[in-house]
Parts: structure tokens; C-alpha cells; sequence
């Protein structure tokens, strides 16, 4: 396959879709003209008539890696950082160790610790960097605007954003399991909305929004929140996209213990579940009264669904009104910061002190659910023994760690390399 006459550097952090987009924009042609021309569609024109598959913004196998990269004229590595599995080693949700799945569609599939159908975005990112070819072509949709737990941008301090602000629909959502909106339209720039505002009539598709979601620096459009409840959710996501740096610290404190950065996320994901499951016992720990009463309403409309769920007959599917994390930016930082001061307790004693009434909530609620939140290869092995075994007549928290699980085997499996004890100094 022949490279393409133009190509594009990636920018940083910036996802195969916007990528994509982004290249399409450069060569005056359609999306799926260059999916079809980077080997994404195995070359049979059929399969991107109605869709990329979900799968390809998580990972590519080699032959496809190679072939993007030919066409492209980029390195392999480069191909490699467009995709989400790159951030696998750092966020636990997409960890084969805490979401363990056989392939990429699978871990994919079904995941709602990866917003596959719909990304947040910051409309200012958008504009660019005052280049030339971003003034051109806008800016990155980027790779960690698809990760639940990055709900602000720091740099701009400012919620992200999750619709249109002119059609008011999620950005980026299509009718089919694709990455790409409207495949075959030439004349969208990267940074307007796709969304198709009326229903498809028959042979012929409606009109995209259309919207710019871009904005000019200093416009922040939807109102901010009080500054006291802006300074913590800033401040929270800093520290968490410091965790996700391939570069920032490879450790974080939990529960009185040093645990891999992986591991943190995986606990945010269990501890999230927890705290909407036993609401209103988590109320206390929330930062401010705002985020406060703004979970009061969510957790009282995930109750009300779940109990629908369950009234109906087949598969419910009760649980996931409890365990999906909220898309509003908003919500999920008020949520993750009560998740937070949950695990950010000096020693064990402490944290199972924090956790207990919301497990005995949970536990009465749905048992079954509350450990399932809990069970193994699903959260770090400190935050297991934790809220998993009582106190009385155990080993030493240190002598549990060291000795590791059982493995199905018989056999322990040591811990002491990942985990080990944090020391606090006290005023």
C-alpha cells in the first residue's frame, strides 16, 4: 500500500480519531476515504461503509500498526500512542490484571471505564496552539478525554465539556459501533459537531449540526462552579493526571500503602460503585456542599433506575447504575473526591473505619453486588484486605502483604514488590 501524498505529525496525546479527522481535513476528503487508504478496513470497501470497529481506538494488530504507519509515514511507536491501550500500564480499567479480557474488543466491549461512544472535550484544547497547522486543522481530541476520571482541564481550569452547546447532543455519538461520526462527509472541519440533528430518511442522510466546538481562549461558555468547589476538582484532577503521566510517580498512597498507579484506578472504579450503592452513608466525605447536593440527585436517579432494573424480567443489568461512572464532568469529580479522602487514609485502621458504614450500607442493600465491588483481581490487594476481612485475630497488615494471595493453584503469589507501607510524617 503506497504512502498517502500528505501526512500529519500527531500531536500530543491526541487519539486515532482526531488523528483521523484531523488527516482527512489535510487531504480535502472524507474519513472514510482514509480509513480505507491506511489498511483500517482490511481493504474491502464494504466494511467502513457504515463503520470503523470500536476496537480500533483501543488497539491495532501488528499487520495494521504496520500498514498505518507505511501510509501515514509515521513510526510504529507513534501509531501505538494514538491508541488507548497505551495507557493501559497507568490506568487500571484498560489493565488485562484488573479488566482481564482476551482481546481488544472485548476489553472494549461493554466497558464504561472507556467512553468509546462519546468523548469529553475542552473547547478551548480545540483551537490549538496558535501553529499553522492547528490554526488549519484545530486542535487534538485527546486520548485522555476518553477516560472517565479526566473531567477537567487544568490548563484552561475548566470543566470539560460533554455536548454540543448548539444542538446539545454528545459529541461525537453515532447510530453504529463505529469511532467516526458521518464516515463519508468531506466537509466537516475537525473541530464541528457531526452530530446529525434529524433522523435518517431513507437513501439519504440529514444535515450534520455543524456547530464550531472550538472556542476562542477565556471562553468558558456553561457556568463554573463556586470557587472553593472549582479549586478541589482542579486540584484533584491535577493529581490524577499525574498518575497518568507515563512520566509522573510510579506510586500513590492507599490505605496506608504505596500501590502502583494501575492499581489506584482500579480502586477508584470499585470505591465509585460503592459509594453510589450505599449513598447517603459517603455524603460526609464529599468536599463541598455543592458536590454535595449535586450526588443527593444523582444517586437518588441511579437508585430509582436500578429499581426498574430489577422489575423487569431477563438479565438486569441492575447493577450498572451503580457502577458506570457519571459522563457530567461535574458529577464524576464530586464522586472521585469522596473515593479519594476514602483511600487516602494514614493506615488500615483508618481506612476500614472510613469504609465501614458504607459496606454495611452496601451489604444490606445488595450484599451480592457490594462484593462483587470487592472481589479479586478487581482492586488493589491492600484495599482487599481491607474492606474484606475483619481485624480481630488477623496477622499484621504487613505479614498479609508479604505473603501475597493464593493463587488457584495452591500456591502464594508474594506482593511485597508492588505494594509497601506508606510513612506519613505528622505535624
Amino acid at each position: 500500500m503506497r504512502p498517502l501524498p500528505r501526512s500529519l505529525h500527531p500531536l500530543p496525546d491526541e487519539t486515532l480519531t482526531g488523528y483521523i479527522l484531523r488527516l482527512a481535513h489535510r487531504l480535502g476528503t472524507s474519513p472514510g476515504a482514509v480509513a480505507i487508504r491506511t489498511g483500517l478496513t482490511g481493504h474491502r470497501k464494504e466494511n467502513v461503509l457504515f463503520r470503523i470497529p470500536t476496537r480500533l481506538l483501543h488497539d491495532l494488530d501488528p499487520d495494521e500498526i504496520q500498514t498505518f504507519a507505511k501510509t501515514t509515514r509515521l513510526t510504529r511507536e507513534e501509531v501505538k500512542h494514538l491508541l488507548t491501550s497505551s495507557l493501559a500500564e497507568r490506568y487500571g480499567p484498560l489493565s488485562g490484571k484488573f479488566t482481564p479480557r482476551k482481546s481488544s474488543a472485548r476489553m472494549v466491549n461493554d466497558n464504561p471505564w472507556l467512553l468509546t461512544r462519546t468523548p469529553r472535550y475542552c473547547p478551548q484544547c480545540l483551537t490549538g496552539d496558535g501553529s499553522e497547522i492547528q490554526e488549519l486543522h484545530g486542535g487534538a481530541w485527546q486520548r485522555s478525554w476518553r477516560l472517565p476520571p479526566v473531567f477537567a482541564c487544568t490548563k484552561h481550569r475548566r470543566l470539560l465539556r460533554i455536548s454540543c452547546p448548539a444542538c446539545r447532543q454528545p459529541v461525537h455519538t453515532v447510530e453504529t459501533n463505529s469511532i467516526i461520526a458521518r464516515l463519508w462527509d468531506e466537509d466537516l472541519h475537525p473541530t464541528q459537531c457531526p452530530t446529525t440533528v434529524a433522523p435518517r430518511t431513507v437513501g439519504r442522510l440529514q444535515p450534520a449540526c455543524g456547530a464550531q466546538l472550538a472556542e476562542p481562549g477565556g471562553a468558558c461558555g456553561e457556568g463554573l462552579p463556586d470557587a472553593r468547589t472549582l479549586e478541589h476538582l482542579l486540584g484533584l484532577q491535577q493529581r490524577l493526571l499525574d498518575l497518568l503521566n507515563p512520566l509522573g510517580p510510579e506510586t500513590t498512597p492507599c490505605v496506608g500503602w504505596l500501590i502502583p498507579a494501575a492499581d489506584y484506578f482500579a480502586d477508584l472504579r470499585a470505591l465509585l460503585g460503592l459509594v453510589f450503592l450505599s449513598w447517603p452513608a459517603a455524603r460526609p466525605f464529599a468536599a463541598t456542599p455543592a458536590l454535595a447536593e449535586a450526588l443527593d440527585h444523582d444517586a437518588e436517579r441511579r437508585h430509582a433506575r436500578a429499581a426498574v432494573l430489577r422489575g423487569r424480567p431477563g438479565k438486569k443489568h441492575s447493577s450498572r447504575p451503580f457502577t458506570d461512572p457519571p459522563l457530567d464532568p461535574l458529577l464524576m469529580g464530586a464522586v472521585l473526591g469522596i473515593v479519594e479522602r476514602l483511600l487516602d487514609a494514614d493506615d488500615e485502621e483508618q481506612a476500614r473505619e472510613r469504609m465501614s458504614p458504607l459496606i454495611h450500607q452496601a451489604s444490606g442493600f445488595d450484599q451480592a453486588l457490594s462484593l462483587y465491588l470487592r472481589r479479586k483481581d478487581w482492586i488493589s490487594f491492600p484495599l482487599r484486605i481491607v474492606i474484606m476481612n475483619h481485624f480481630n485475630h488477623m496477622a499484621p497488615m504487613h505479614e498479609i502483604i508479604a505473603r501475597g494471595s493464593v493463587r488457584s493453584d495452591g500456591q502464594r503469589k508474594p506482593t511485597t514488590k508492588d505494594y509497601r507501607r506508606a510513612y506519613r510524617r505528622h505535624p
